[in-house]
């Protein structure tokens, strides 16, 4: 029998092929173009830790009421707001004196979570949690336009750590020098000057803090009295950091504070650092910060007020705490164009042996790469169904 041969598509297949090449150029076209950095320091509203109060068996002292107003008072401040969320536990605490206990965001009520810290409720606490050197610092680099801060959690051995410092220094310099700023974003500036507007407003920036790819390193001591409350936040974002107290530890922070899994000992390799910059300096193709990896940092600063104007004026968005200035000179602050060794080969371990650049890659476009490899595999079965469906 000689075999009848039909279109190779018939009408509901054209039509399904147009569909899911409308759905893909839609995906491609309003893909947000503005950096992930950015967009996470103008458009993402940090989520708020929470911290139980918990009266001793006697109830609060005089000195405890005082450290739970000013806790209070500082956690509702409109001038210099504070992701924190302050409860009173039930009950008492079983001691002696009242406690302080603090969770990270996103609380499920009848789900029983550990603390990420728990101590005495006392002012110096209170300020600790709110406030600290590397945190105004990690604040400041941000503000004044830069991608990212690398945030090293040292591990006490001063060879491995210099040379965590230098691999970063020098694979985030080859970063900043390869990658560029997404085609599309427009500044405030263009807009005040008359240009016309972008059909997609996801697009604008919404400040005046300079757009730029720079990014730098920072370091803070696991046994620095200035940070005892704020290195518990990055130490028990995965359940095995304990197990590696002993190894150099690099958090790259951004935005309003966000901060992704850190990379650890052999881990602080090249090829991973590029990947994580490439994903932050990449279009932010997924606008909704909950769909993005991360986690917010508790830090305390006006980030909408800094964000406005075009000079950056850090002691205006952050909170005038007593003992701040004692505070910040134990800060441990890389040196401004400070020179640094050459990283040790066996850490550049997964760098290029060829010499040549290599391609920085984005997690950003990865959503954008899924979507499209989905459309092709939609577009190939449907064609191949209809065709054997013609057949018959």
């Amino acid at each position: 029998m000689t075999p009848s041969y039909s279109k190779p598509f018939s009408r509901p297949a054209l039509l399904s092929l147009l569909v899911l090449q409308v759905i893909g150029f839609v995906v491609l076209v309003h893909a947000c173009q503005v950096p992930v950095f950015r967009y996470a320091l103008e458009r993402w509203t940090p989520d708020n830790y929470r911290v139980v109060l918990t009266p001793g068996a006697e109830g609060w002292t005089g000195e405890e009421k005082e450290a739970l107003d000013l806790l209070t008072s500082l956690a509702r401040s409109k001038d210099v707001p504070v992701n924190l969320t302050v409860q009173e536990g039930e009950g008492s605490s079983g001691s002696p004196g009242g406690t302080m206990e603090l969770f990270y965001p996103g609380y499920n009520p009848g789900v029983v979570i550990s603390p990420i810290w728990k101590g005495p409720l006392t002012k110096k606490h209170v300020r600790s949690l709110l406030d600290s050197p590397v945190r105004r610092e990690l604040a400041r680099r941000i503000l004044e336009g830069q991608s990212a801060v690398w945030l090293i959690v040292e591990s006490g051995n001063e060879e491995s750590d210099a040379a965590a410092e230098a691999l970063l220094k020098e694979a985030s310099q080859y970063a900043g020098d390869k990658l560029e700023i997404p085609e599309g974003v427009v500044g405030r500036d263009e807009i005040e000057a008359g240009e016309p507007l972008p059909l997609d407003q996801e697009n604008v920036l919404q400040s005046d803090v300079p757009l730029k790819i720079e990014f730098s390193v920072l370091r803070v001591g696991r046994d620095d009295p200035a940070e005892q409350l704020f290195l518990p936040m990055l130490l028990n974002l995965e359940d095995d950091l304990h197990e590696w107290t002993s190894e150099p530890m690099a958090f790259p922070v951004f935005g309003r504070g966000r901060v992704l899994e850190p990379l650890i000992a052999k881990g602080i390799a090249r090829a991973n650092v590029l990947e994580d910059l490439g994903y932050l300096c990449g279009a932010c193709s997924c606008e909704v910060k909950d769909q993005n990896p991360g986690m917010d940092l508790l830090l305390s600063a006006n980030w909408d007020a800094a964000i406005e104007g075009s000079e950056i004026i850090l002691e205006k968005v952050l909170p005038p705490l007593e003992g701040t200035a004692v505070l910040m000179s134990q800060a441990t602050v890389e040196p401004e164009g400070g020179a640094s060794a050459a990283p040790p080969e066996e850490v550049l371990s997964e760098s290029s042996e060829t010499g040549q650049d290599e391609p920085v890659v984005s997690r950003a476009v990865r959503p954008l790469v899924i979507s499209l490899i989905g459309v092709v595999v939609l577009v190939g079965l449907g064609t191949v169904f209809q065709l054997r469906r013609n057949r018959k």
